[in-house]
């Protein structure tokens, strides 16, 4: 009997974790070479945001093909996520800059909005993501 319910508990947990989470799509465009690497991080709180790695709730490495690079990542908490990208073309991992900071990289943010004075916020780029259904984030660098 204690199996029967240890069981039905276990699985009414898992159906319970799988509804409460979406997915994210991520489709990053207007790759000028497929030489190298999609540098992204994700965030889902402002903290860290736009660069910090140990701020970022997810951390990813995704190969180029036909100046394109994409994934789905499942089993994503409900939540505003923001993310942030840059084609390594070294593959060492980290964003070149100018001296004044400006990215040498091409790079981009979700929901692609303008820049002015350095990068935007979170909120400007972040977007829900709710439970049972993907998000879709198409960033393009620039």
């Amino acid at each position: 009997m204690n199996i029967i319910f240890l069981s039905l508990l276990f699985f009414i947990t898992i159906s319970k974790s799988q509804n409460d989470s979406g997915s994210i799509e991520l489709v990053i465009s207007e790759i000028t070479s497929d030489d190298g690497v999609i540098q992204i991080l994700i965030f889902s709180q402002k903290k860290g945001w736009p660069e910090s790695p140990n701020d970022a709730w997810k951390m990813l490495t995704l190969p180029i093909e036909n100046g394109i690079a994409k994934k789905t990542i499942t089993n994503v908490p409900a939540g505003n996520y923001a993310i942030t990208v840059f084609h390594d073309h070294d593959e060492n991992g980290e964003i070149r800059k100018n001296k004044v900071g400006y990215p040498l990289n091409d790079f981009g943010f979700s929901n692609n909005p303008g820049l002015i004075f350095g990068a935007p916020s979170f909120e400007k780029c972040s977007k829900k993501v709710n439970p049972g259904k993907p998000t879709r984030f198409e960033i393009e660098l620039r």
